[in-house]
């Protein structure tokens, strides 16, 4: 989940047009069935299963790809981008058909999972999607198409070096096991598994003067101390940890030193460099998103993206900061490409800029999806898994940043404490209980569980959380454009001479540059036809090369009921000529191209009518 704030639970509010946006949207995927054939039906190999009931150490997750890619050779594709600090591949799948062309020459989506170490549903549900393409291709229409006519691309752990130190160690670390910038170690607190039994929790210990207090009804929950009261038992709490330097009154509580957080170390969408550039600060202290930069910019193709994460139960998309812009056209495509994920998976969709709740926005925020968007034209999204809340039955009338800073009834507590009991046995709350603090002497460790209850689901819960996703990953890999030569047409033009004609459409959802910040930003050209002669032909009339600029999509097509609310005509279509002198008979190709739209051929014969 960001740091900069916890999530609201306001559901960003879409358009009229974008509503009726979001039907066309479900049309558009929802083509005529493909036909399964010798050439695409699915393999006969065994797909090993992905675990749902813990998250994997890295070498079990490498031997799974491995696996993966073993049993799908003409699917899927598994490759090493970079190297952790520690020696580790960043792997990184790529699934498409290759009888149907190469992966370059299909609109992607980029799926990535796991930037922050303690979330783990982020990485299943990276994993979960790969393996749903894998074994239902051959099987399901929707995938078999998608499969066949898209790339998907997926980096599963970006931070392998993490991760491993938090499975390992029960650590709590954002990223990397690397001080975040201007981190120096300093005396204090630091949290650490005190008793060894693989979580951090809180340490009280009685204080006349301490701000909290049992609560009457359940003593496991402290309650804020009321003002002018002074007869009780009164607690101070802490967090789990040692105290470095304790001068036997004063307890400063310091970070862990491996607060580094990669999701900022993609480039400033405000750098003035090109945004092909790849230059992303301090390449030294994130190889991780250095490599995964120079990954995707070598992919010009990917049209969309989300990045898995957890907590929080919503969707998320650009703006990012205050300042940041963005054409109408493309606010009502991102409203309508959230409302179907949140729609298939009951979370809640907003923009970042929401999300941040009105707090520190004259501080510019650098985040992945801030860079994909407003440099590359990348429609990008952030997916926060689990939301404990809503799993309790609570209902929130405000922003979810509130509740999380203590600004709720104690209902609330009590709720989550007999959800605790009831539905999770009681693992998610550790009772208190006595143990001699080597600074503190007689303290009480216990509370929640944050690492596995609240930023990550429990994990009989944690296949329905990431299942529903994969269909929206889906759905929004089918969104993409899709450029396809209609026809190609000869019509006899005096002795030995013929008109050659190029019918292009884009038969995709987004318009072929996916988005007007593609174009706004020079990130793609426009669609480039091209006539390729045998020996013996000449081209007479116009250039071999033809430049045909962007199709629109379906996305334009919303409503009938205004005039207001379609693209008339055939904006999705587009024609190409060339006069050629060849003899009868002769065949001629013709190859259509687009960074974002892919490649797509066809041929004819010159015969006369």
């Amino acid at each position: 989940m960001p740091s900069q704030a916890s999530f609201a639970r306001s559901l960003c509010a879409c358009a009229a047009a974008a509503a009726l946006t979001v039907a066309a949207l479900q049309l558009s995927v929802a083509h005529a069935a493909v036909p399964v054939t010798a050439s695409n039906r699915a393999p006969g190999a065994a797909l090993p299963e992905l675990p749902f009931d813990r998250i994997l150490r890295y070498d079990e997750m490498t031997q799974l790809l491995q696996q993966w890619a073993a049993a799908r050779p003409a699917l899927a594709r598994l490759e090493s981008i970079g190297r952790t600090p520690e020696g580790r591949e960043l792997w990184f799948l790529t699934i498409t058909n290759a009888a149907t062309g190469p992966a370059a020459d299909k609109p992607a989506l980029l799926v990535d999972g796991h930037m922050h170490a303690i979330e783990g549903p982020g990485n299943v549900a990276a994993l979960n999607f790969a393996w749903t393409l894998l074994r239902d291709y051959g099987k399901d229409e929707r995938i078999t198409r998608l499969v066949d006519t898209r790339t998907v691309y997926v980096l599963p752990r970006l931070t392998p070096d993490g991760v491993e130190a938090v499975l390992r160690d029960h650590r709590i670390i954002r990223s990397a096991i690397r001080p975040a910038p201007g981190e120096a170690k300093q005396d204090g607190l630091r949290m650490r598994d005190l008793d060894g039994d693989g979580r951090i929790v809180f340490m009280r210990y009685r204080d006349p003067l301490g701000p909290w207090k049992a609560h009457p009804a359940d003593a496991r929950l402290l309650i804020p101390r009321a003002p002018g009261e002074v007869r009780g038992e009164f607690w101070r709490v802490v967090p789990e940890g040692e105290i470095d330097g304790y001068d036997g009154t004063n307890i400063p509580v310091q970070p862990a030193l491996a607060g580094i957080d990669l999701g900022v170390f993609f480039p400033d969408p405000r750098d003035p460099a090109p945004p092909d550039s790849g230059s992303g600060p301090d390449p030294a202290r994130a190889p991780e998103a250095t490599a995964y930069t120079a990954a995707i910019l070598a992919r010009p193709n990917i049209v969309t993206h989300v990045s898995c994460h957890s907590f929080g139960g919503g969707i998320l998309m650009p703006p990012v900061n205050a300042d940041e812009g963005m054409p109408q056209a493309d606010r009502l495509t991102y409203d309508a490409l959230a409302a179907r994920g949140a729609a298939l998976t009951g979370y809640d969709a907003m923009t970042y800029l929401s999300l941040r709740g009105g707090r520190g926005l004259e501080t510019h925020i650098p985040t992945e999806i801030g860079w994909l968007y407003n440099r590359l034209g990348v429609y990008a999204f952030i997916t926060e898994f689990w939301n404990p809340l809503r799993a309790a039955g609570i209902e929130l009338d405000g922003p979810m940043s509130l509740w999380l800073g203590g600004n709720h009834p104690v209902e609330d507590d009590l709720k989550l404490l007999r959800w605790n009991d009831t539905e999770l046995a009681g693992r998610g709350f550790v009772p208190w209980h006595a143990f001699r603090h080597p600074q503190l002497g007689d303290v009480e460790l216990g509370g929640w569980d944050k690492v596995n209850f609240w930023y990550n689901a429990p994990f009989a819960r944690l296949r329905e959380e990431v299942v529903p996703h994969a269909s929206w990953l889906t759905e929004l890999a089918l969104a993409s454009p899709r450029l396809e030569v209609r026809s190609v047409s000869s019509t006899p033009a005096g002795a030995g001479r013929w008109r050659v004609r190029a019918v292009l459409q884009n038969t995709g959802w987004l318009p072929t540059s996916g988005s007007q910040r593609a174009v706004d930003a020079k990130a793609v050209g426009n669609i480039e036809a091209t006539l390729e002669l045998p020996s013996g032909a000449r081209l007479v009339e116009g250039q071999r090369v033809r430049e045909a600029g962007q199709l629109a999509g379906l996305s334009e097509q919303r409503s009938l009921s205004t005039w207001w609310g379609y693209a008339p005509g055939t904006p999705d279509i587009a024609t190409v000529d060339w006069l050629v002198e060849a003899s009868e008979g002769t065949k001629l190709r013709v190859e259509a191209r687009h960074r974002r739209a892919g490649v797509a051929r066809a041929e004819v014969v010159l015969r006369r009518p």
